[in-house]
């Protein structure tokens, strides 16, 4: 478990551990048959053990990521105050003071090795959007200029997470998150949005979801290639599938491209049963409230 401090204050690490996957698999009758996924796969079998790590500008807070942005009338969407716009506002603007300073992926790693996880699944970007990484799709990302942290020689965290954990012989997974409440492509200005699906109808405006299908591609295709080996792509948010609403992401097209990259990568396309969920994850959630 780990605090950082940034400004003198003690923010939020939150970390996910899982035994996910302990027994790789794929739906029954769409059994991945490409010989270098299928011998990644016998690898991960023997991982047994690792960390998915959530970290963002929630950290500030110490609250769950992105959920309190969310209007649905869930515990984990609680927030401290009644304006719901103000609220969002104020979470956006958390880009303009996240400034970890005492970031050290090699005691994470170190920590994880020594604690004997396999490897490690880090959040390139949840549902809020914020990007953990050098994205040139948003400029709600870390190592904008609006982001005082940009300035840091280690700003690209997930580039740096990667490679520390890299360096200790763990195995390297990207989290990435397919719904993106941020871009105005997903969660449009122009209507509300009454929960965490997309809120528009994609047969009126299949414009923006051409261009939200685009964004997350071109998003993706970044991180499988300027980020070094990859073996897993961890997709979240299995809301956004074909069978609800036409939230069609191109899972065929991702892949293949992915894998054009990275060949034998792992995808877990999570509670979306099917060619593309390598394996099937569970977990709990272990929050390190500010010190």
């Amino acid at each position: 478990m780990t605090t950082m401090r940034h400004g003198g204050r003690a923010t939020l690490c939150a970390l996910l551990l899982s035994c996910a996957g302990l027994r790789a698999q794929t739906a029954q009758d769409e059994r991945e048959t490409d010989p270098l996924v299928l011998r990644k796969l016998e690898w991960f079998q023997d991982q047994k053990f690792g960390l998915i790590l959530h970290w963002g500008t929630y950290a500030q807070w110490g609250i769950v990521e992105s959920w309190s942005i969310c209007s649905e009338d869930e515990p984990w969407c609680a927030r401290p105050i009644d304006d719901y716009c103000e609220y969002c506002r104020r979470y956006t603007a958390l880009q303009k003071t996240f400034n970890p300073v005492r970031f050290d992926p090699a005691a994470w790693a170190a920590a994880a090795r020594d604690a004997g996880m396999r490897y490690v699944v880090f959040t390139t970007k949840h549902h809020d959007g914020f990007c953990m990484f050098d994205t040139k799709e948003t400029d709600y990302r870390i190592t904008d200029t609006a982001c005082p942290f940009h300035t840091n020689p280690r700003a690209n965290v997930a580039m740096e997470v990667f490679n520390a954990f890299r360096r200790d012989g763990l195995g390297i997974g990207a989290y990435f998150s397919k719904p993106d409440w941020h871009s105005p492509d997903y969660w449009n200005p122009r209507w509300a949005h009454a929960d965490r699906n997309v809120n528009y109808s994609i047969a009126k405006h299949p414009d923006l979801w051409r261009k939200f299908q685009e964004y997350t591609f071109n998003q993706i295709r970044e991180l499988m290639t300027g980020y070094g080996a990859v073996d897993i792509l961890w997709l979240d948010g299995g809301w956004v599938n074909p069978g609800n609403l036409s939230q069609d992401i191109r899972m065929d097209t991702i892949a293949a491209m992915a894998r054009s990259h990275q060949p034998g990568l792992i995808i877990v396309d999570r509670t979306v049963h099917g060619r593309y969920e390598d394996y099937r994850t569970n977990g709990g959630l272990l929050v390190v409230r500010p010190a």
